[in-house]
C-alpha cells in the first residue's frame, strides 16, 4: 500500500501536481487543464489513478481531494519542495557541506525555495559579487556572520555605518583576530558607531557567510573539502529571509559581544 502509493504520486509529474492543485480547492477539468498546462488526453487517465486510489473524488463536474488526499499532500508537500529546493541548484547543496546547518533548519530547505546561485566573477575572483554589494547597499539593515578573510567587505561595512545602516557583524575568532591586527583603523571607525553591533563567535562547523538583509538572504558554506569556492545562494523570498534571520541568530547565541571602543 505504502509503496503503491508512493509510485502514485512521485512517479507522475501530472498526478504530483494535480494534487498539489487540488489543495487549494475544487477544480474542474478545463481549470485543471489551463492551470496545468496539459490536454484532457493527457490529464485524465491520471484523474482515474487517483480516484481508484481514494485521493480524489469526483463530484457532478468537479474534482478535489478525499481525506486522504488532504492528508497525503500534507505530509508529501514540504519533501516535494524540498526536491525542488535541491534540483534546482543540485550541484550547489550535492558539493557543500552541509554539516554547518542545524538540523532544524536543513529539515526546512524547502523555505529556500527560488533561491538563484552566485558564481564568482573569474575577472574579479576576490571581490564581493556585484549582486551582494547592490543589495546590501541599498538595504536599511544588514546583518553578517562570516568565517572567512576577506578584506574586501571592510569598506564596505565602513559605507553602511556611515550611512547610519543598522548593521550586525559576526566574525569567527580567527577571522576577528585578522581584522583587529591587520585592519586595526577601520575596525576601531566601526566599532564606534552606534548602529553598528559586533561579536565574535566560537571556532567549529561554520558556514562561509551568512548575510540578512532586508531585502535579500545569502548563504555561503564550504566545499567538501573545506575549501571556499565563492559561490553562494541567494534568495529575496520572505520565507528564506526569514529562515536566514534564523540561522544567523542561531550563530549569534553562540558568540560574544565585542565591547565599543
Amino acid at each position: 500500500m505504502e509503496s503503491s502509493l508512493v509510485d502514485l504520486v512521485f512517479r507522475s509529474d501530472k498526478r504530483k501536481n494535480l494534487l498539489l492543485l487540488l489543495e487549494n480547492g475544487s477544480k474542474n477539468i478545463d481549470d485543471i487543464k489551463n492551470e496545468l498546462d496539459v490536454t484532457a488526453t493527457s490529464i485524465l487517465p491520471q484523474i482515474k489513478k487517483l480516484i481508484d486510489s481514494d485521493l480524489i473524488v469526483q463530484e457532478d463536474k468537479m474534482y478535489s481531494l478525499t481525506l486522504l488526499g488532504e492528508f497525503i499532500v500534507k505530509k508529501v508537500k514540504p519533501l516535494i519542495s524540498a526536491l525542488d529546493v535541491v534540483e534546482q541548484n543540485s550541484t550547489y547543496w550535492t558539493g557543500h557541506d552541509l554539516n554547518a546547518i542545524p538540523r532544524n533548519l536543513l529539515e526546512r530547505i524547502s523555505e529556500l525555495e527560488g533561491c538563484i546561485l552566485i558564481e564568482p566573477d573569474l575577472n574579479h575572483i576576490y571581490e564581493p559579487a556585484q549582486e551582494i554589494i547592490d543589495n546590501m547597499g541599498n538595504s536599511k539593515r544588514v546583518a553578517t556572520f562570516a568565517s572567512y578573510f576577506n578584506p574586501s567587505y571592510l569598506p564596505l561595512y565602513v559605507e553602511l555605518g556611515r550611512k547610519e545602516v543598522e548593521l550586525s557583524l559576526n566574525f569567527t575568532q580567527s577571522v576577528w583576530d585578522h581584522l583587529s591586527s591587520e585592519h586595526y583603523d577601520m575596525i576601531k571607525e566601526v566599532m564606534e558607531m552606534e548602529n553598528v553591533s559586533l561579536y565574535v563567535s566560537r571556532e567549529g562547523t561554520k558556514p562561509t557567510e551568512i548575510t540578512i538583509t532586508d531585502k535579500i538572504m545569502l548563504l555561503g558554506l564550504f566545499d567538501k573539502n573545506g575549501k571556499f569556492d565563492q559561490q553562494f545562494v541567494m534568495s529575496g523570498k520572505p520565507r528564506a529571509l526569514r529562515w536566514g534571520q534564523e540561522l544567523y541568530d542561531y550563530f549569534k547565541t553562540l558568540s560574544k559581544q565585542v565591547n565599543k571602543i
